[in-house]
């Protein structure tokens, strides 16, 4: 199959979704977005046209479907929750010293914190980038050192020691001072020990949760930075590709049109976990810009409206 180009964004087929990805010609990594200038053009913030937007006639909608567990006893999220819970996160990040422009990995698979940290780090202008599984600690090591990441998000499992809090931890260690990473939220359930290191790893909910559940939406300049996207393959200094805010949301729209041109299609959760693992997040994005539902099928309890 051909891609086809976008408004000057290249975009594979949906079918190799896994296998080839976005280019971009701009390969450098900014340190920091500056402040937005006065007279400067903006974009509404992404994350305010997936969440804030639906509050009105919309709040109690089903904006995510997924197991049930202690957190989440019916397992519905709704886009009033989903704001509440995202806003509770960037409150968190930026009291942490997480800044417009910084970098924040996200070390998880798809789940409910997922997306809710993507949205954050939208909602403050940090850029974010997702390690998804399948990197050892010295792949994983290399990346967050040229991300330049200040802070990672990541979840403990007790099933072997390679889960991902034990090879976040080795690739801290082996990164040393060519990483800035000076926080990491462990999602945990409450029971389980988790080995933690002092003043940088805390638990998530012993963190997020003591925050307001209201942040305003930082303004975007088309030119900020607010993604990267490392390929498959590629694990070298310099190959993740940075996606400013104007070339996101043209990403965001090719999918809305394109990949669920229905307002009631509903786009697989096997396409949406395969799109995560590749470190892509704009397919998850258009699902909640339309007012749609991220459903996982293993949920039962799917409705479209809370």
């Amino acid at each position: 199959m051909i891609g086809r180009t976008y408004d000057n964004v290249s975009i594979p087929p949906t079918v190799h979704v896994w296998r080839y990805f976005v280019q971009s010609t701009d390969y450098e990594v900014p340190v920091r977005a500056d402040p937005l200038p006065e007279n400067a053009p903006s974009l509404p913030n992404i994350s305010a046209l997936c969440i804030d937007r639906h509050l009105g006639d919309y709040a109690d909608r089903t904006a995510m479907a997924w197991q049930k567990s202690d957190t989440l006893p019916d397992g519905l999220v709704s886009y009033r929750a989903l704001h509440e819970q995202v806003c509770r996160l960037a409150n968190a990040l930026t009291d942490q010293g997480v800044e417009r422009g910084d970098r924040v990995a996200i070390h998880l698979p798809l789940m409910v914190e997922s997306v809710v940290a993507v949205l954050a780090c939208i909602r403050i202008g940090a850029v974010h980038v997702v390690l998804a599984a399948g990197l050892d600690a010295s792949a994983l090591a290399e990346r967050l050192a040229d991300s330049r990441a200040v802070a990672v998000l990541t979840c403990h499992e007790t099933d072997d020691d390679a889960g991902r809090k034990a090879i976040l931890d080795r690739a801290l260690d082996s990164a040393g001072s060519r990483c800035r990473v000076r926080l990491v939220l462990v999602i945990a359930p409450d029971a389980v020990d988790v080995p933690m290191k002092p003043g940088r790893d805390h638990r998530y909910d012993a963190v997020v949760d003591w925050y307001e559940p209201d942040f305003p939406p930082a303004l975007m300049s088309p030119d900020d930075p607010l993604f990267l996207l490392y390929p498959s393959g590629r694990l070298g200094k310099g190959h993740g590709m940075t996606y400013t805010a104007g070339k996101y949301t043209r990403l965001i729209t090719y999918a809305m049109e394109t990949l669920a041109p229905s307002s009631h299609g509903e786009i697989p959760y096997s396409l949406l976990d395969m799109a995560w693992n590749a470190g892509q997040t704009s397919l998850l994005v258009s699902v909640l810009a339309k007012g749609g539902t991220i459903a996982n099928p293993r949920n039962s309890a799917r409705t479209g409206d809370a």
